[in-house]
């Protein structure tokens, strides 16, 4: 098996990135996000677009680089990761706060956009996955 290179990085400005572009016009831009009516409305108006059926190559790799990059984050979460979102989160995004646990945020992000596949791994699994940070 080939080894999966994801990083961590990539998860936290992507879903901080994309926030700027707002696919509905009508959404309220302040959103509380400790509210998960909130979370879903932001993940599937800010977020989901990125992980929209891709045909062109480079954004085929690019969707699944994320996606596996997400699914490490969510099985190896720490401390240092939940400092690092939030570090992110507070340079990006002006309009909104940080949720206070933005450990659940990440899974119910893996939850809506991807309601079908596990992001739970085994300790085999884990070995297949290599983070870098470039």
């Amino acid at each position: 098996m080939r080894q999966i290179k994801v990083n961590r990085n990539i998860v936290f400005y992507t879903l901080m990135i994309r926030t700027w572009t707002l696919s509905d016009p009508q959404l309220n831009r302040s959103l509380y996000l400790d509210d998960r009516e909130n979370q879903e409305l932001f993940i599937r108006h800010f977020i989901q677009a990125e992980f929209a059926p891709a045909t062109n190559p480079a954004e085929v790799r690019a969707q699944y680089h994320m996606k596996e990059s997400l699914r490490y984050c969510l099985n190896v979460y720490d401390d240092r990761m939940d400092y690092d979102f939030s570090k992110v989160w507070s340079q990006l995004i002006e309009f909104t706060l940080s949720p206070t646990d933005r450990y659940g945020f990440l899974c119910h992000a893996w939850e809506l956009l991807f309601p079908d596949e596990p992001w739970q791994m085994d300790a085999l699994t884990m070995s297949w996955y290599v983070e870098v940070t470039q």
